[in-house]
């Protein structure tokens, strides 16, 4: 039988992809000292953890626990002072959440390399609009994580995308039980909160905005 090993690979690939524990935590909403206690092999994550854990570090799940030579060669090779691309679509009129995502893209904005162990959870979008230009301005590209999973967890204020009545929209998200308030912020006063149900089924938080390129760097860099 194999040894489980698990401990020693997940402190083995955080400090391959530079996380702490405190910020491993926060990716799959767990305390530092959970982390810690993992990689001492005081205790260990359940299942759910494990997969989290090995979508962030693009490994399987029998790596994480067993441990493999071979699945560690792509990972020497990032350099972490690159960026990689994501390919997104700005043709899209309003329409379902599926043709927002899943749209052909016609599009590639560049990311931090940071970012691309959740290159599968990004989702990346035009902002048009000023009801984020305290933040965000007119034009930006912003790159979402998917956090249909965790709603619950995000902190108020955070900047997300929403997908509303089939249009998508960028706003700071506030959650009280099963209302969420979307909140602009910009100069313009005009803009107003929008105020919804959770439990609503035309709506959708697509995910929380980690990045995004202004326009005064799209045109330096494309």
């Amino acid at each position: 039988m194999k040894k489980i090993i698990i401990g020693e690979m997940i402190k083995s690939l955080r400090e391959k992809y530079k996380f702490n524990q405190e910020e491993l935590g926060r990716k799959i909403n767990v305390s530092g000292k959970t982390i810690s206690s993992w990689e001492i092999s005081r205790t260990e994550p359940n299942m759910g953890y494990v997969q989290q854990l090995a979508d962030i570090f693009n490994v399987s799940t029998d790596f994480l626990i067993y441990g493999s030579d071979e699945s560690l060669t792509p990972i020497n090779n990032i350099v972490f002072d690159d960026y990689f691309p994501l390919h997104y679509s700005t043709n899209l009129s309003a329409g379902t959440l599926e043709e927002l995502l899943d749209n052909d893209p016609d599009a590639v904005v560049y990311v931090p390399i940071k970012y691309q162990l959740m290159k599968k959870r990004l989702h990346a979008f035009k902002v048009n609009g000023s009801s984020m230009n305290n933040v965000i301005e007119d034009g930006s590209i912003v790159i979402a994580e998917d956090v249909s999973n965790t709603l619950t967890s995000l902190k108020d204020g955070t900047i997300v995308v929403a997908f509303i009545d089939g249009q998508a929209t960028v706003k700071r998200l506030y959650v009280n039980g099963s209302s969420i308030t979307l909140m602009p912020d910009s100069k313009d006063k005009s803009h107003q909160p929008i105020i919804i149900n959770a439990d609503d089924t035309g709506v959708a938080i697509i995910g929380r905005v980690i990045w995004y390129m202004n326009p005064d760097d799209m045109e330096k860099y494309y």
